[in-house]
């Protein structure tokens, strides 16, 4: 099978993370892929360094109509079985080449969050060009459906798959992540691993650590990743007196060795999520979770039996769930082996793998119902 990917996006977040590995998944398996996105993106670097084709393309909206020409031009001379559009700029690209020109290939619509999406004009528009539609969880698939723009048969839920050889308990020895995080002494230690943005909740875990400081005031949070909100959320910690115990780690790439550090893992979301990648990966290494009762984070996290979730924007209830696992060791080892039991059941790699492959093929058969042209050739 031949596949294009577009993504308009330039950061390197879960979702651009999950392209790269949809891509090399597939082409692991034989397929033909490649990835059309802005050049000089982060994205872009990581898949020319591992070797995928790049189409340049920039996405941007004053150039819509020409971008969807050179999209257009570009899947003519490809000819792929699928086009799999992933963020809203190179998704209209993708829908308008499809409404200019002749139909090649299936398109397919990946959606990655859990905004609600009205049943508008130009989203009828939108998601009719579209002959399927994958969201990264369920609760996602239903929204779409129940607002009329996506039928149930047209799209699958497929969350984002872990790589349970990496993301592993006991991935590096605990005592040396903890010196190198900057951690000092035997105290717990809390994690979130996100992009810094303020739907991601980070504000609310800097609200309710004071609240765990009481009853641990030995207690550590370290915070990876980086983005805009950097220098608000290190005035928030500073403000509330609690930068001392507060480690903003930046970005890393080493994700499985910095989980071996942590004895909680917690991801405060507001809104916007699917199902997020670092609560699977946290779920993978054994590590209790709690987090927040939005979007496709309940399908990742068990209430009760692997984590705790809370209402969003919740800093006294976030406190209070992290708090009672501070306070009982083998509740947390419960949840965490309860965790990884549920990761590696149902989020592995290479169910995700198998999962687009079934979603491309029944693309595909779609695509053919409707008129459009190419179909699978290998």
């Amino acid at each position: 099978m031949r596949i294009v990917h577009t993504e308009s996006s330039t950061v390197m977040g879960g979702q651009e993370r999950r392209v790269l590995a949809e891509s090399l998944g597939m082409r692991e398996r034989g397929h033909d892929v490649w990835i059309a996105t802005p050049t000089g993106g982060a994205l872009a670097d990581r898949a020319a360094e591992a070797g995928l084709d790049v189409i340049p393309m920039s996405f941007r909206r004053p150039l819509l109509p020409a971008n969807a020409l050179a999209l257009g031009s570009w899947t003519r001379r490809l000819q792929p079985d699928v086009v799999n559009s992933h963020s809203s700029a190179d998704s209209w690209t993708a829908a308008l080449a499809r409404g200019l020109g002749p139909r090649v290939g299936a398109l397919v619509r990946s959606r990655h969050i859990s905004v609600r999406v009205s049943p508008s004009p130009r989203h009828r528009f939108l998601y009719g060009q579209a002959d399927y539609v994958i969201t990264t969880g369920e609760s996602v698939r239903q929204g779409l459906a129940g607002s009329g723009l996506v039928p149930l048969e047209r799209s699958m839920s497929i969350p984002t798959g872990v790589d349970l050889g990496r993301f592993r308990p006991g991935a590096a020895d605990r005592a040396e992540v903890r010196r190198a995080l900057g951690v000092a002494g035997e105290g717990p230690v809390i994690g979130v691993v996100a992009y810094l943005r303020q739907d991601k909740g980070h504000e609310v875990l800097l609200r309710a650590f004071p609240e765990i400081l009481k009853s641990y005031p030995d207690c550590s949070l370290v915070i990876v990743g980086d983005g805009p909100e950097r220098l608000n959320l290190e005035a928030v910690a500073k403000h509330l007196e609690i930068e001392k115990s507060v480690r903003f780690a930046g970005l890393r790439e080493d994700i499985p060795i910095v989980l071996a550090g942590l004895d909680i893992f917690c991801q405060p979301s507001l809104r916007n999520e699917g199902v997020p990648q670092s609560v699977l990966q946290a779920g993978a290494v054994a590590l209790p979770v709690v987090s927040t009762e939005v979007g496709g984070i309940p399908e990742a996290v068990v209430h009760g039996k692997t984590g705790f979730l809370v209402a969003p924007d919740d800093a006294f209830a976030l406190a209070d769930r992290i708090t009672a696992l501070l306070a009982d060791r083998e509740l947390r080892r419960e949840m965490g082996e309860a965790a990884r039991l549920h990761v590696s059941g149902a989020f592995s790699v290479q169910r995700m793998i198998d999962r687009t492959e079934e979603a491309y093929a029944a693309a595909v058969r779609f695509a053919a119902l409707r008129g459009g042209a190419g179909g699978p050739t290998s």
